[in-house]
């Protein structure tokens, strides 16, 4: 009767041992600093990848447009132009707002 004691205390001692690692790498992975640097990483990874999709579709839509411009100028029909700059404005917009900031700036240079 006496050895089930000492038998439940070497066994425990023994699963201490085996979760001492386990229990330590846990609360490494649940430190505040951890987890906060995990949610920046997945933060920047995510809106680097919206912020690319973006870029990528916009890329297009400008291209896209450019040629229909190019089409329109040729066939003197700008009907297909204004068709795609309605369906998608994005790059005329981009391109108004980039042009304002330019000629506010050459005004602000020039005096």
């Amino acid at each position: 009767m006496s050895e089930i004691p000492e038998r439940i205390e070497r066994e425990m001692y023994e699963i201490r041992n085996r979760m001492s690692p386990d229990v330590r790498d846990l609360k490494k992975h649940t430190e505040p600093k951890v987890i906060g640097k995990q949610v920046g990483d997945t933060v920047k990874a995510k809106a680097k990848a919206a912020l690319s999709r973006f870029g990528k579709s916009l890329s297009d839509s400008a291209k896209r447009q450019l040629n229909l411009a190019r089409e329109a100028g040729r066939s003197r029909n700008p009907t297909p132009f204004t068709d795609a700059v309605k369906s998608d404005p994005r790059p005329m917009v981009v391109l108004a707002v980039v042009l304002t900031f330019t000629l506010l700036a050459l005004r602000k240079l020039s005096g």
